[in-house]
Parts: structure tokens; sequence; C-alpha cells
């Protein structure tokens, strides 16, 4: 600090010089002296970067006039925190000596043997990381694959027959919208033995007075059912409301006496299809279909806060 303290009072009278001199002295004197002043500053850099030399040096050495390689190999990857078993590449000398540490040459060499083995190292931590999360996907995708074929994940019963009943509670809210998508056989002919698997069970849905409101009640008290299966019970609980969503605009139309446009109802019905698909798609492989944003949180709301 003392050094410093010193070069900044000489380049600071060196400065107030050059500034007395302005008035009165030409061109080349000025540039003359600003050359000595930047030789000055210079070269007490370059003294104070020796005297740092010199204080690690005497820090390495214990303030002895050397130390083996061994002691030097220990100093050095005490403070840098890395391996330094090549230090030997370091030295042109025998010994570590105070002198021979405090070279120029030497911290260039260390310097530059310090940042390659920053650089070996950080390659080798992000070679470490990819093969970790390499590790974690792989062990992610044997989780999945496992939970796929598994008959009980987290004490609950996901059996095939479980997946199978918890798919089919769809059936209800299909056939209850089923007429909004019938002018897409217009464009979607293929979709016509399917319809016709479906219409024998809107018949006899049809044929149960208030059969929709009943399988409704029957659905909901199920789905509050603790004894049964959660992936059977959330179905329940979203089928109760995709069938909500398709009863809401028929029911609205018989007050209003009016037919609300083809677009809107085939859209709807687009959309929730769309939604079955996802809920079967999951279901049959064991998960439970909860990625559904806002109908998800309703279906949550209608099984209460015990699910």
């Amino acid at each position: 600090p003392a050094t410093v303290s010193l070069s900044a009072l000489v380049v600071a009278r060196r400065r107030q010089r050059v500034s007395n001199l302005g008035c009165r002295a030409d061109p080349s004197d000025l540039e003359k002296e600003a050359a000595r002043i930047r030789a000055e500053a210079s070269a007490l850099e370059e003294e104070q970067r020796q005297q740092r030399r010199a204080q690690r040096a005497l820090e390495w050495t214990g303030g002895q006039k050397s130390i083996s390689v061994a002691q030097l190999r220990m100093k050095l990857e005490k403070e840098e925190k890395m391996d330094f078993s090549d230090v030997r590449d370091l030295l042109d000398f025998k010994e570590a000596s105070t002198d021979n540490l405090s070279r120029e040459e030497f911290e260039v060499k260390l310097q530059m043997l310090v940042s390659a083995k920053k650089e070996t190292q950080r390659a080798l931590e992000a070679v470490a990381r990819r093969e970790e999360e390499k590790e974690a996907q792989v062990a992610s995708m044997k989780e999945e694959i496992g939970s796929v074929f598994a008959t009980e994940v987290d004490g609950e019963d996901r059996s095939l027959p479980t997946r199978l009943v918890a798919s089919l509670v769809y059936i209800l809210p299909l056939m209850d919208g089923f007429q909004f998508g019938l002018p897409l056989l217009e464009i979607f002919p293929a979709a016509l033995p399917f319809v016709k698997l479906i219409a024998p069970l809107l018949m006899l849905k049809n044929a149960i007075p208030f059969g929709t409101f009943i399988f409704l009640i029957l659905f909901q008290a199920q789905a509050r059912n603790g004894d049964l299966p959660q992936i059977l019970r959330f179905n329940l609980a979203q089928a109760v409301v995709l069938d909500v969503l398709f009863i809401v605009p028929d029911f609205f139309m018989s007050i209003i006496s009016m037919e609300l446009p083809t677009s809107f109802l085939v859209a709807l019905f687009v959309i929730l299809f769309g939604v079955m698909v996802y809920s079967v798609t999951l279901t049959l492989l064991g998960k439970v279909p909860d990625g559904l944003g806002g109908i998800s949180d309703m279906t949550r709301r209608n099984l209460g806060r015990g699910f």
C-alpha cells in the first residue's frame, strides 16, 4: 500500500509539472514529459509485481531459502484447490528456492498451468453434468415404462381392469354430446361405424326416464367413494364435468327455443372429444388425466378436499 501511494504521488507530481508546463512548453516537451511519466509508471508497476512475487515465494517457503518439490506441491494444491502432481514441469531448476519461485518465468508458467487445469476441470464437469442428465432421463423413462405396466402405484390400484373401467366412464359425456358432432359425418364418413356402435347405447340411455341425471348422480356418488381407486374416482368426476358442459348448451336451447350456431356446437364437440381422447389415453397408461387446466380444476373441486 505504501508503494502504491508513493507511485500515485510521483505520477500526480509529474502530471502537475506537465500541467504547469502546458502554457509555456512546446508540444515536443510535453510529449517527452508524458513518455517519462508512462515509463516511470510502468517501472513502478513492474516493481510492485516483483514485490508480490517475492512475498508469495516467502509465504510458500515459510521464510526459508528453499523447500522441496513435494512441499511446493502441497502449498499450490492448498492455494489453488486442484491437483499439482505435475508441478515439476514448472521448474527449470532443481530446487524450489525463494529466488527461483519469485521469477517472472515461474509465475507465467504457473498461471498458464492453472488456467489449463481450470479449463479442463470445467470441461470434465460439463461432461459429468451431461452424463447425470442422461442417467436421470433414462431413469425417468424406465420409471414411466414401469408405471405403464404396474398394477399398483403409491398403494393405489392401477390394474388393467381398473384402467378399462375408468376409461369407459367417458361414454356418458360422449353420448350426450353425440348430437353436436353429427355434422362431422359429412367430412369424416369413415366414422359412421363408430356412430352405429354408440347409437344403441344412446337409445338405451334415453329409454330410461331422466337417464342422464341418474347416471350423473351415480357417477358423482361413486367419485366421492374413498374405497375406490383414485384413478377411477378422478375419471368419474371428470366425466361428470364434461357431461355438464354438453348438457348446458342443450338446456339453454330448450329455454330460449332457439338453436345455437352449428359451428359453435361442432367446435364444442371437437374440443371435448379431444379432452376425452386425452383422458382415456392417459388412463389406459395408468396416469391420472389431471393436466386439463380449468376442466381438471373443476374436477378436483367436484371431488372435494379429501381427494
